[in-house]
């Protein structure tokens, strides 16, 4: 059993793993579809979750399908139950993954590259600055 993140639906314990890479990659752009999960939710958006929420589980148990995934499913898991998925998977539930800078074009100096440094030289300058922020020494 690969660890994850230990969730109930249907009175069973699940313990949903985090995506690989593969899957990840694959699901990026259907992840970016789910803007709030409600009764408002479309056909669509409950396909693109239990897509997400069937790849994540048929790690650890592979004879489940995306049929039994909707079955599980329901208003009140499924909040939890993606959040799981996302956490357990590096990933923010309202954000870019954990450690990746906001997308290009959301904050001012947005032309600037900011893909992270490792010489020591920080690019802090051309993001907003947010309330966790702390001024920077200078040397």
């Amino acid at each position: 059993m690969i660890p994850g993140v230990a969730v109930e639906m249907n009175g069973q314990e699940w313990v949903v793993p985090p995506l690989t890479l593969g899957q990840l990659r694959r699901l990026m752009p259907k992840l970016r579809q789910l803007t709030d999960i409600g009764a408002a939710m479309g056909e669509e958006q409950i396909a693109v979750l239990v897509e997400i929420v069937s790849a994540a589980l048929q790690r650890n148990y592979p004879d489940l399908t995306s049929d039994d995934v909707e079955g599980l499913l329901d208003l009140g898991n499924a909040s939890g139950v993606l959040n799981a998925v996302l956490t357990g998977s590096g990933l923010r539930p309202d954000g870019p993954p954990v450690g990746e800078a906001a997308a290009p074009g959301t904050a001012p100096g947005a032309g600037s590259r900011s893909l992270g440094t490792s010489g020591g030289e920080s690019m802090a300058s051309s993001r907003q600055p947010v309330a966790t922020a702390t001024p920077s020494s200078t040397q």
